[in-house]
This record gives C-alpha cells, sequence and structure tokens, in this order.
C-alpha cells in the first residue's frame, strides 16, 4: 500500500512539472594551437568583406556559452569584429528567459545589436501518435506555442530600452521519434513510397506544423515572426509529393523565410535553396541558414571546411552567387563558437 502511494506521488509530481528541460549545447572549444593575433585580426577583417553584401548578417549563439570565458563583452566583441549585425540566441527551453538572458540584451543594445529569439519545434514535442504532434502524457511541457508566449510575456516585463527584435520558430516534422517500428529510428517518416505522399503520416505532419505556425503568428504581442526550414520542403511539394510545404507556404504565417541548407560540402550550398529564392514572392526576402559541423561527417547535413581559409571561400561563394536573387535576405551562421574556431586556428 505504501509503495502503491509512492507511485501515485511520484507522478503528481512528475506531472506537475511544467517546464521544458534545458538541453544543453556547449560551444567547441578554442584550438590548441591559436594563430597569431594579427592573423586573427587580418581573418575577421576579410570575413567582414564577404558578408557585407548580405543585408542580414546573423549569427547563432545557445545559452550555454554565457560562461565565464565567453562572457557579454568577449562575444559582442567577437560578433561585431566579424561582420555580423545579428545575433540569434537559440534557446532549448523556456527556463531560459531568464535575468542572465536579460543581462546579454542589455549588454547587446549597448553595441546597437539586435538579438532574435529563436525556438525549434523539435525541442517542445516528446511523441507521435494517430498522425499528430502530441506532448507526453505525464510531463507536461508547454509547446511552442506556450514557450512564445512566455517570450512576450518576458519581453513585456523587459526595462524600456531593452528588446527582443524578432522570434525564429524552427520547423521540424521530419525529426520526430514514432512508435511505428516501420520508421526510421529519430525520424517520424523516412520519404518512402509506403508512408510517403499527399494524406499520409508525412504530408499530414507538414499540415500540422503550419497550421502550428499559424497559430504562433496570431499571438497576441508577437514580434517579428521569422519560419525556419529544411531545404527538402520545398523540393517535395513542388514536385507534387506534398499538398503543402512550398516557402510560399511558410510566408502566410511569416515575416521572413529561413531556408537551412543540408549542404556537406561548399558547392553544394548555393544550389541547395536556389529553388527557394526562385520562388519567393515579389518583395518577400529569404535568409540562408548554414549550420557548420565540429566535424567533417558529411551524414550531419552541416557544413564540412578544411579551415579558416576554405570556410570563408564557402561563405563567399554562397552570398556571391545567391545576391543576385532578388528574394535573398541574407544568412544566419550557426554557431559563432565553430567560427571562433576556425578564426583563430593556427
Amino acid at each position: 500500500m505504501k509503495f502503491s502511494w509512492f507511485i501515485c506521488l511520484a507522478i503528481l509530481f512528475i506531472s506537475g512539472c511544467g517546464h521544458t528541460p534545458v538541453r544543453h549545447v556547449y560551444p567547441a572549444a578554442l584550438p590548441p594551437e591559436t594563430a597569431e593575433p594579427a592573423v586573427s585580426a587580418a581573418r575577421a577583417e576579410a570575413f567582414k568583406k564577404v558578408l557585407a553584401p548580405a543585408a542580414v548578417r546573423g549569427v547563432v549563439l545557445y545559452p550555454s556559452a554565457f560562461g565565464e570565458r565567453f562572457d557579454d563583452r568577449t562575444i559582442l566583441q567577437t560578433v561585431s569584429r566579424l561582420g555580423f549585425n545579428r545575433i540569434y540566441c537559440h534557446l532549448t527551453s523556456e527556463q531560459q528567459l531568464d535575468d542572465r538572458l536579460t543581462g546579454f540584451l542589455t549588454a547587446a543594445g549597448k553595441y546597437d545589436i539586435p538579438v532574435e529569439i529563436v525556438f525549434s519545434q523539435a525541442d517542445f514535442y516528446r511523441r507521435y501518435r494517430g498522425n499528430r504532434l502530441i506532448r507526453n502524457c505525464l510531463i507536461q511541457y508547454p509547446d511552442i506555442t506556450g514557450a512564445v508566449e512566455e517570450l512576450i510575456e518576458y519581453q513585456q516585463e523587459l526595462p524600456e530600452n531593452v528588446k527582443i527584435s524578432g522570434v525564429t520558430v524552427i520547423l521540424t516534422p521530419h525529426l520526430f521519434n514514432g512508435d511505428n517500428v516501420e520508421r526510421i529510428q529519430g525520424k517520424i517518416y523516412s520519404w518512402s513510397d509506403d508512408r510517403y505522399g499527399i494524406g499520409r503520416d508525412n504530408d499530414m505532419l507538414m499540415q500540422e506544423s503550419l497550421t502550428l505556425a499559424g497559430k504562433i503568428a496570431a499571438l497576441p504581442g508577437i514580434m517579428p515572426l521569422t519560419i525556419a526550414i529544411a531545404d527538402f520542403y520545398h523540393d517535395r511539394a513542388a514536385a507534387g509529393e506534398l499538398s503543402c510545404g512550398k516557402v510560399t507556404d511558410f510566408f502566410a504565417p511569416a515575416k521572413k523565410v529561413a531556408v537551412i541548407s543540408s549542404g556537406n560540402l561548399p558547392s553544394k550550398l548555393p544550389g541547395n535553396v536556389s529553388d527557394e529564392l526562385a520562388a519567393a514572392p515579389a518583395g518577400k526576402k529569404i535568409l540562408i541558414f548554414v549550420p557548420l559541423a565540429e566535424h567533417t561527417s558529411v551524414d550531419n547535413g552541416k557544413l564540412r571546411r578544411r579551415n579558416w581559409n576554405d570556410f570563408q571561400r564557402s561563405i563567399n561563394n554562397l552570398i556571391r552567387k545567391s545576391a543576385a536573387s532578388p528574394a535573398f535576405g541574407g544568412v544566419i551562421i550557426s554557431p559563432l563558437s565553430v567560427v571562433e574556431f576556425l578564426r583563430q586556428e593556427k
């Protein structure tokens, strides 16, 4: 009997935990042998010129960077030195809307660098059932709409001269785990003939994600909204294999759309986003999101490179080719820690 009571109390305690656990994303360490200060400074100056043609020159930070080694002043000076003009602060939990973030926003304002908050759909869902995206039945984490609502409340409580410049929501319907044993682990669908197509699982999840984006866009007090999507959604929808998912669909709820490039090789970067740039409605801007690999794996959909020069050539090639499109609005590079590693590597 006592054991049963203990189980019941444990379930009640767990059910009452209403916060999404913080997922720690640690920054890369600096290289063991760093370049001479003059070399590092020259690289930063050259990179600033590479970024210059892009209106939005964004870089992604995680709160784990806010440590003693990576203090606000160091981070903001580095961002400015490299030529970035916007910071995308990726939070993995609504718990990170705290005093530490307020301090960083205050410091960024003194450097005149706008800060946008990023939430990923994948961080606020835990299970899949019946073609629906749902939360765990015991631990009631806020869904991403709830997290954005908390962000809006947090914004309203900030000091008068401290504001968040926007919110980016990363939609990830292709990343959810499922109970169906036929599904590949880590994916809700695998684009195969038996589960892929209009009206099937993946299509219903895409519809669900677009509906979610609309709900977020309609929240009272919402700041300028950017929707970030994987680079293959548009291609599948344009090929008639999805009922929705074209880049035009995401512009309905959002001010801007960011396309996350999965190109592993520098030569693939421009081509991975060219269709979206061509299909963007007149007057709309697309941001190209470039995730950087910490290692040289070709399996994780992130840009790999040999050294700083290789990285700089890759971004230069991407911006130069993309700038020919009137829809090109800029780039977002993630994360700053890897950029710094490359810049300071001997």
